[in-house]
């Protein structure tokens, strides 16, 4: 009896031999051996409780992640599976850390693209890192502070999808996704340098992209080069911005106010709010004072370097901006390195040019947009607080004064670019233009009452001889024209069809002659 208890105290002896207590868990002793595998991968540990161990088959002996092995990125040299899961080596430079259980590991293989080197140049986006795909502990630089420099690349390689480059930025070596750096040269360049393109070239640039010489920037080349040597600001920066801004030239800011950037042209009223300018350089040169004084000097209230990398942290919400005004440069004249590396950045000083407001002379050309009112267009203030007087038809404008209530005014026009709005009490309000003080001035629907005005909602909208589709059609008018009513005895006149739809009497736009129209296409505003 004794034996047998020695001999199952033995057996049993033998059993815990071969169990490991870890955390208060019992694991298994695993073979003393492992066979590994040669990797060439980067590695992040997700998570603070990843377990690191420092042999893969030795589960006793581990430590957590934490905060000191999170946050960063590791290389990773061999992998081997045990009991069906695989586990990588990981490597901080030359120091071994352990080994880490596939699922707790973000990979990716690393592929070299190339050694090949070449200068690029920092968008001032994202960070380097002192290895590929680093993390927070990686950081070795903000690139922010590096806008526009630029990066000699050594080494290109492929992590994924993702696209990262060796190289050095003052004095360290770092790594810089793709995504963070840019190609094109002119995206780089300091606008304070004057180019060496001429106006037939730029000419000739839009002459290859169908552009006649009637184009409106086509016209305007010479004063390009002009402004660049009264402003010391680059010529072809300024042509390729002008570009972009007008649609090739064909905007009807540009066509009608010499506006080619869009000043004031508040997106409620584009063409309307628009500032005018007399002439091409009048509207350029307003343009050419606010770069140089807010985007090209230290001192401007948007500067972050003189570059359009710099200029696109402010000037634009599309961050691809800058990249667009760099391609039309570079297809207007590629980049020339010798000149530009010995050219002087300009010390010039661009005078303010005169102010303009936004309205078109009455003896130019004006926008279809424009609706004169028909004669007699009349209308009175119908509310206790009186009717404003704005500067222009934008809530936010300056105003000219208040009529008071029982006012008459006589309504000169109706602009269709203008956009109708909605008021406190959910009511559309359309804005009319008056003469105020021998200006031009704006008032709102709500504030008055109109007697004899209405609008036609749709284009092709026809007018009759008679109160009936069955009527010959006497005119065909747009949308937005605006239409005066008959009245008689302080009454519209009125009639209904077979279909009991109501027709008004008109007086035909531009004519004392009458028609009709149904009140299935026209609005009014009261």
């Amino acid at each position: 009896m004794r034996k047998n208890i020695i001999r199952i105290c033995m057996i049993l002896t033998m059993l815990v031999a071969t169990i490991y207590i870890t955390n208060g868990q019992a694991s298994a002793k695993t073979s003393s051996t492992y066979k590994t595998t040669e990797v060439n991968q980067i590695a992040h540990i997700k998570s603070k409780t990843s377990k690191i161990y420092k042999k893969p088959n030795d589960k006793k002996k581990f430590i957590l992640a934490n905060t000191t092995y999170t946050g960063r990125a590791f290389y990773v040299r061999n992998k081997t599976t045990i009991d069906k899961t695989t586990y990588y080596q990981l490597y901080q430079g030359s120091k071994e850390i352990g080994w880490v259980a596939s699922g707790d590991l973000k990979r990716y293989s690393r592929k070299l693209v190339n050694k090949t080197s070449s200068t690029v140049y920092i968008a001032g986006t994202g960070t380097a890192y002192d290895m590929p795909w680093g993390g927070t502990k990686n950081k070795v630089y903000t690139l922010s502070k590096y806008r526009a420099k630029s990066f000699k690349i050594t080494r290109t390689e492929k992590l994924g999808t993702s696209t990262w480059h060796k190289g050095t930025l003052n004095g360290k070596t770092v790594w810089i996704s793709a995504t963070h750096i840019k190609t094109n040269p002119y995206i780089a360049l300091n606008l304070r340098k004057t180019s060496n393109i001429t106006a037939k070239e730029m000419q000739a640039f839009l002459l290859t992209k169908g552009k006649l010489p009637d184009n409106v920037l086509y016209k305007l080349a010479p004063t390009f080069i002009e402004l660049q040597n009264e402003s010391g600001i680059n010529a072809q920066f300024m042509f390729a911005h002008a570009i972009l801004e007008t649609g090739w030239g064909g905007s009807t800011i540009a066509q009608y106010k010499n506006n080619y950037f869009g000043y004031q042209a508040y997106d409620t009223c584009a063409l309307t709010c628009a500032k005018y300018f007399p002439t091409g350089k009048a509207g350029l040169s307003a343009y050419v004072y606010k770069i140089y004084r807010d985007y090209l000097t230290t001192t401007g209230a948007y500067y972050n370097g003189p570059s359009l990398l710099g200029m696109n942290v402010k000037y634009a919400t599309d961050k691809g901006w800058s990249e667009k005004i760099a391609d039309l440069m570079a297809q207007m004249k590629p980049y020339n390195s010798s000149y530009y590396s010995k050219k002087s950045v300009s010390t010039k000083v661009f005078p303010a040019p005169k102010e303009y407001d936004n309205v078109i002379p009455e003896t130019k050309a004006q926008p279809a947009s424009y609706h004169t009112m028909p004669s007699d267009i009349t209308a009175k203030v119908n509310v206790a607080s009186g009717a404003t007087v704005y500067s222009l038809p934008y809530i936010y404008s300056s105003k000219y004064g208040t009529y008071k209530k029982n006012k008459s005014i006589t309504l000169k026009a109706y602009h269709s670019d203008v956009r109708d709005f909605k008021n406190d009490s959910g009511k559309t309000v359309r804005w009319y233009r008056i003469s105020y003080s021998g200006k031009q001035g704006w008032v709102r629907s709500d504030q008055i009452a109109v007697q004899n005005l209405a609008f036609t909602t749709s284009d092709g909208t026809n007018l009759r001889a008679g109160a009936d589709t069955k009527y010959t059609k006497v005119a065909s008018v747009n949308k937005n024209t605006p239409i005066k009513l008959v009245k008689k005895d302080n009454k519209y006149v009125t009639k209904k069809d077979k279909n009991k739809t109501t027709w008004y009497q008109i007086y035909k736009p531009g004519t004392t002659k009458k028609a009709w129209i149904s009140s299935s296409v026209i609005q009014m505003y009261n």
